[in-house]
């Protein structure tokens, strides 16, 4: 199959829970996030080279926080509808408060939706205080950003 019919069908795969998620919760309906929890997972193993990566809300009921996790690789996803840096925020917030510094280096917030064109960094720093590696440009990511 050639490059270009590999990423039609790639993008043609991804925009169809994108427009699920988008419709879902303007209905009210957040089940279809937790769904795409596990749909995304071999996509984010894959692109972001965490072979362990599992659902922790499978290993623990509603795992606070955080919902994906490879703790060998130390690295964590929270699986979202929300966009905004109140989000952002609240999750960091979690972070510190859970002491997840001691199982995982480095976060990702992956919104469902397409994400803010822009985030306050000086806002997400006021709350990290350097707990977990976290750049709103590299961690806060979309399904755009993982067809790049």
């Amino acid at each position: 199959m050639k490059q270009v019919d590999i990423e039609n069908q790639l993008r043609e795969v991804v925009s169809r829970p994108i427009t699920e998620v988008e419709l879902a919760t303007k209905q009210g309906r957040l089940d279809v996030n937790l769904i795409s929890e596990d749909v995304w997972i071999p996509i984010l193993r894959e692109a972001y080279q965490c072979p362990n990566l599992i659902n922790l809300n499978r290993k623990h009921k509603n795992f606070p926080g955080i919902d994906l996790g490879d703790e060998q690789d130390r690295v964590a996803f929270l699986v979202t509808s929300s966009t905004d840096v109140k989000k952002v925020k609240s999750t960091l917030e979690q972070i510190k408060k859970r002491n997840y510094k001691n199982s995982f280096d480095e976060l990702f917030i992956f919104t469902l939706r397409s994400k803010q064109k822009s985030y306050s960094q000086v806002v997400i720093d006021e709350v990290i205080d350097d707990e977990i590696r976290f750049n709103a440009k590299d961690h806060i990511i979309d399904p755009g950003d993982i067809l790049e």
